[in-house]
């Protein structure tokens, strides 16, 4: 164990005469869970350092994302700690039910949907598997907003899980680094947030940076009394890391994202190099030997002029050398092949916003319309398909994949799909570089921290190594027609629909059978995600019901969970649909 039961408690009370000069017994649940977190930061503090010192001189992993999902960190901390069941027995010896203390954390406002979901559990099976990884985003003061449903339509209001603090991130303000835009000049600070391993002493690192003004406040117009103007460079810089995805319906909103993924693949990159200049010196030619950036989905791609801009313009080196270190350095997860989902930037924005990373990738576009002319002299359809910039817009997937060592896709179909249909001619161009990394969501969270229950089944069936090795639920099979074991799994199934429904009665107030079919849809709302189709099915479906009530059909239950971007008009036009047609059946 991690520390021992007794310490463990003493050291708990202790936190919280220190944090809010309580003894344990006038605590709330909030400041239990600020007291537990603290003593388990502190006791796996030595572990953290130890794990950075270890990998120091090695190849690492660094994964650049716009999105983190997290989730809620204690219990997650706990169960890979290996201290669930004490830590839940310390509580209810002072009459606390753990559930209630882990309620009491604000769910962390870093990520939205799949993409940094992917990034979360990227970072869990990193740590837990002893590779060396850190992770790059951006710590957004606000998650993207929290969504209230008034007479059938999305109300957003914001999401300020930063309320209060949060104890898993710790400030390094002396790693803090500039970030330099067309206009102005901020601050970058960084936090760190531990990811912890299961069943292993590892403890990487999540680095989130958070924009702040070169000067708090200007004294000037503050003494003049000017108080909004002696602010507006504060909140201007502020504004990068306020919200997780704002608005960019209107061009300032394009301007703010541009500068989002700006911010932070800028300060990852300067901190990226500082510490490799500080092991290896300038040798940059070793750059790839010790750094492997993946770039999750084209939000980050930016970072390949800007690493152009940091070794030519900051550290000298030639150009050419310089792109070969690039190259060899980036790879790129392909999430989607939607264009609509493929980032294209309008040039005049670059020009604005980042006035020397537009003239990089320009050169960068026009070394790659080198390379086509020498491939495909005769074929200028291709060239003009697959140049960089294409009028006045800068396709970011396509300098990802050229400014890449890898791309990938992230199911095995969907990597056939690029290779053979929706990018076969940069397959047939980059053949060495396409391969396919399936995407996976970590079983320690979605099925041990989830569903004990299940867990303990199938422990007691096949044993433990698939909280590691997920290939081990294999073994599984041979009780396939076990009818002691299917009717067991049965009855947990029933009894997490059961703990659903009851929840969905709670929180909503509306009663649903248990014993019905749950069709269940929750991911983010847009059209390619067929929430539409859906709810068209189900108004199908009731209409037919109407009219031929003897139709044979098992009870159904539809839940949808979605939340549509705020300038998403149609997304927000489905969500009031889907909240009509329950209304009909309903009533």
């Amino acid at each position: 164990m991690l520390i021992e039961k007794g310490l463990l408690k003493s050291e708990i009370e202790t936190k919280v005469g220190v944090l809010f000069n309580k003894s344990i017994d006038e605590a709330n649940s909030f400041e239990i869970y600020q007291s537990l977190s603290k003593v388990l930061l502190d006791n796996i503090s030595k572990k953290w350092l130890e794990t950075r010192k270890k990998y120091e001189n090695e190849k690492q992993a660094f994964y650049f994302s716009a999105e983190f999902l997290m989730g809620r960190a204690l219990g997650n901390n706990l169960i890979n700690l290996g201290i669930y069941q004490e830590v839940s027995e310390i509580l209810s010896e002072i009459g606390l039910e753990i559930n209630t203390i882990e309620a009491a954390e604000e769910d962390a406002g870093l990520g939205n949907g799949g993409l940094g979901r992917l990034a979360a559990c990227f970072m869990d099976s990193l740590v837990t598997l002893n590779l060396p990884g850190t992770g790059y985003g951006i710590k957004y003061k606000n998650g993207i907003f929290k969504q209230k449903i008034e007479d059938g339509f999305q109300v957003e209001t914001p999401e300020s899980w930063l309320r209060y603090g949060d104890v898993w991130t710790v400030a390094r303000p002396f790693d803090e680094v500039i970030v330099e835009f067309g206009d102005s000049k901020v601050r970058a600070v960084p936090y760190d947030m531990p990811i912890i391993g299961y069943g292993t002493d590892n403890v990487n690192t999540l680095r989130l940076w958070e924009a702040k003004a070169i000067e708090e406040l200007d004294l000037k117009e503050f003494n003049d009394q000017n108080y909004e103007k002696a602010l507006e460079n504060v909140n201007r810089a502020e504004d990068i890391t306020r919200i997780l995805y704002p608005n960019d319906s209107t061009n300032e909103g394009k301007k703010l994202r541009l500068k989002q993924q700006y911010f932070f693949t800028s300060a990852s990159l300067q901190d990226i190099v500082r510490k490799f200049k500080k092991l290896h010196g300038d040798d940059f030619k070793r750059l790839p030997e010790f750094v492997s950036i993946q770039l999750n989905d084209t939000h980050p791609v930016i970072a390949i002029p800007e690493l152009m801009r940091i070794l030519t313009d900051v550290e000298g080196l030639l150009w050419k050398d310089a792109w070969a270190i690039v190259e060899k350095t980036f790879a790129y997860t392909n999430h989607t092949i939607l264009s609509e989902a493929l980032e294209k930037w309008w040039i005049g924005l670059y020009e604005e916003v980042v006035p020397r990373i537009s003239a990089i990738t320009e050169r960068i576009h026009y070394q790659f319309l080198n390379l086509l002319e020498e491939k495909y002299p005769e074929d200028k359809a291709r060239r003009e398909r697959m140049s960089i910039i294409q009028g006045d817009l800068i396709h970011m997937a396509w300098l990802a994949i050229y400014g890449s060592s890898k791309t990938n896709g992230v199911a095995a179909l969907h990597t056939d799909i690029l290779k053979h249909i929706e990018l076969k001619e940069w397959y047939e161009l980059f053949p060495d570089r396409f391969l396919n990394k399936t995407n996976g969501i970590t079983q320690r969270r979605w099925m041990l921290q989830c569903n004990p229950q299940l867990s303990n089944l199938i422990i007691e069936l096949i044993g433990d190594k698939w909280i590691t090795d997920f290939s081990e639920m294999k073994n599984l099979e041979r009780y396939s027609a076990d009818k002691n074991v299917i009717d067991r799994f049965l009855s947990i199934k029933s009894e997490k629909k059961k703990e659903l429904a009851d929840y969905i009665e709670k929180t909503s107030g509306i009663k649903i059978n248990p014993d019905s079919i749950f069709d269940i849809q929750i991911k983010r709302l847009h059209e390619y995600k067929r929430q539409l189709l859906n709810i068209l099915h189900i108004l199908d479906l009731y209409y037919r019901l109407k009219e031929n009530p003897e139709m044979k059909i098992h009870p159904v239950t539809y839940i949808f969970g979605a939340k549509s971007a705020p300038g998403y008009m149609r997304a927000k036009g489905t969500i009031r649909l889907i909240n009509e047609v329950a209304s009909i059946i309903n009533n």
